[in-house]
């Protein structure tokens, strides 16, 4: 079994892989924890009572910036992510004591979808399309906002499914 993660400021997706389909997915969200420290920590002991986190031989987390939006990102929110990164992977390595892949999303992408995008769409949409017509059994993790529209954060969930399965 391996779990991808998709980890950015204010929210972490995970998805459980086992070779042949996710059996698992959601997303964390870590916006109210103060520190990058706390943040791992709530993502831990999340993960640490998942009845599928004792079968995960591998995790697998998205590279830190390989898939940002180049140009639509302040230099702010770049650092920012760069260390919640470095530090989360840190932390889940000493906890979980598991191998760690990290994974570029474009090559991630490639490598489960065959490309990382199409012209005239950003890797978004096109993660999202390819979640519609090739793995339409995964809109079971989706989740709903509280207006019971689908939740922008489950991006986070298809980039992870994508992580997971790279």
């Amino acid at each position: 079994m391996i779990i991808g993660f998709d980890a950015s400021t204010q929210t972490v997706g995970f998805a459980f892989y086992d070779g042949t389909i996710i059996q698992d997915a959601g997303f964390i969200n870590i916006s109210k924890c103060l520190t990058n420290k706390e943040k791992a920590l709530l993502v831990i002991s999340i993960m640490d009572i998942h009845p599928l986190i004792s079968k995960v031989k591998q995790i697998n987390l998205e590279a830190a910036l390989s898939g940002f939006k180049g140009g639509r990102t302040s230099q702010q929110v770049i650092i920012k992510l760069a260390r919640f990164n470095a530090v989360f992977e840190y932390i889940i390595s000493e906890h979980f004591k598991l191998p760690i892949q990290l994974i570029n999303a474009s090559t991630a992408r490639k490598k489960v979808l065959g490309k990382a995008r199409v012209k005239g769409m950003n890797g978004k949409e096109y993660v999202r399309q390819q979640i519609d017509s090739r793995f339409a059994y995964v809109h079971k993790f989706d989740k709903l906002n509280k207006r019971k529209a689908w939740d922008a954060h489950n991006e986070d969930i298809y980039d992870a499914i994508i992580i997971s399965m790279a």
